[in-house]
């Protein structure tokens, strides 16, 4: 039998040497176990796609609890020793359904919660250095901008999504800035948005994770929105536009009513109060804080008969 020679459990671990490799040891298995298996990433993409499809579509009470669930295990995996290119995935997993938190977190009129999420999307991008998660965490900055009345804020926060050059957000980009500007009364900083989002990348086909893509639907809710507020020569017009290409029932029909109901409002009062209330029968369905404060500015800019929708539908709890 030829000599086999064995460590010398005996010897002594003067300079910790024995030690120090039993560490090894245990972290070497750490690191072999800790990467979730290619089935739960390939979850996490479709869960993902399914929340940028949804996000705006289902009402934010039925998203929270399952994208929060999401959210923690995407934490909790992190916690882990990754694999370098592991590690680099789920800081985008994470990085994504914080975005989500905080677009649903304005939904429920919860301004804290949304500034939170915002800032952990922020630093999720930072980490990665990733253009879409760069942009869409810019994005959220301007939306939160946008409903606490930070109005130059929300623009600027726009104006660095759409720097950070990443075709998907050319469209929300301008959106954002479009919708900042009109309310500011800058009607040439929203009309070269507009310009900009009417010249958009068509990316309609692409699967992203992050905001749903930016079509025609939308960009003509979006013009339709902008120019209303502004209060320019062809709002009436465009809304009706908007209401035909939208379906009945959805918050882009409720987008497209409030155009068009704003732009008939001076002129037509009563028109514009039925459009409203069909819009108050949507959100009842599908409660939006956004359009809710769409009505409230027509009402109280057209003092129109309606009573005031609450700017936080339901107070959602979305805190993880």
């Amino acid at each position: 039998m030829s000599h086999v020679e064995l460590p010398d459990s005996a010897r002594p671990d003067r300079l910790g040497m024995a030690a120090a490799s039993r560490a090894a040891a245990m972290l070497s298995r750490e690191i072999a176990y800790a990467d979730p298996d290619p089935l739960t990433m390939a979850e996490f993409d479709d869960r993902l796609h399914r929340y940028a499809t949804t996000l705006l579509t289902l009402p934010h009470t039925l998203l929270v609890r399952p994208v929060i669930a999401d959210w923690r295990r995407a934490q909790a995996a992190l916690g882990r020793r990754l694999s370098p290119a592991v590690h680099r995935e789920l800081t985008g997993v994470a990085g994504f359904l914080s975005f989500y938190l905080g677009v649903l977190a304005v939904e429920a009129g919860d301004d804290p919660s949304a500034r939170r999420f915002a800032t952990l999307t922020d630093q999720f991008a930072a980490q990665l250095d990733d253009p879409l998660l760069t942009g869409t965490a810019a994005t959220l900055d301007s939306l939160v901008a946008f409903v606490t009345g930070r109005y130059d804020a929300a623009a600027g926060a726009a104006r660095r999504a759409d720097a950070a050059g990443h075709p998907y957000l050319h469209g929300w980009a301008a959106a954002l800035e479009a919708g900042a500007a009109a309310t500011l009364g800058d009607t040439d900083t929203a009309l070269i948005a507009l310009d900009r989002l009417t010249q958009r990348p068509n990316v309609q086909g692409l699967r992203h994770p992050g905001w749903p893509a930016f079509d025609e639907v939308r960009e003509a809710c979006v013009v339709a929105d902008v120019v209303s507020r502004m209060g320019g020569d062809g709002a009436a017009d465009l809304g009706r536009i908007a209401v035909d290409m939208t379906s009945s029932g959805t918050v882009e029909r409720g987008w497209a009513l409030a155009s068009l109901a704003g732009a008939l409002a001076p002129d037509d009062p009563p028109e514009a109060s039925r459009m409203l209330g069909e819009i108050v029968d949507i959100l009842d369905v599908h409660p939006s804080r956004l359009l809710s404060r769409r009505v409230n500015e027509i009402v109280s800019i057209a003092g129109l008969g309606l009573l005031p929708l609450t700017t936080h539908p339901d107070g959602a709890d979305t805190t993880a």
